[in-house]
């Protein structure tokens, strides 16, 4: 699957070949050294620890990219609507609504800015 993701975890030496070929890679701080921490995404201190990285960390990102997907339609779906009516107001004249300079200040204010505060005040 092209749109796959490789997660690797290790905690050992013979394991930093395994995370450094993954997409994302999770060293633990074992018996056998700190080879796989030091050349790790993230480190755990235990594999009791990894529940919390996969589920909780798992749930919270995908609460993110559905608040943020939702957001963008909502954006796009009011965006739309209003060149929609306008279309239909001025007969499908062809005529401009919006300069370009409005339209690249709305994607600016209503993309970048809301996302930020939301990272800001995120967890």
């Amino acid at each position: 699957v092209p749109s796959a993701c490789c997660l690797a975890i290790g905690d050992g030496a013979n394991d930093v070949a395994m995370i450094q070929a993954g997409h994302i890679g999770v060293g633990i701080i074992g018996k056998e050294g700190m080879q796989a921490v030091n050349n790790s995404d993230f480190a755990i201190g235990k594999f009791r620890f990894l529940r919390n990285l996969l589920l909780v960390h798992g749930r919270y990102n995908y609460r993110r990219y559905a608040t943020f997907a939702y957001y963008m339609f909502y954006k796009n779906v009011a965006n739309v609507m209003v060149m929609f009516i306008y279309s239909l107001l001025a007969l499908a004249s062809g005529g401009r609504l919006f300069i370009t300079v409005y339209i690249e200040t709305y994607n600016l204010a209503y993309t970048a800015l809301p996302i930020v505060l939301y990272g800001i005040a995120d967890q």
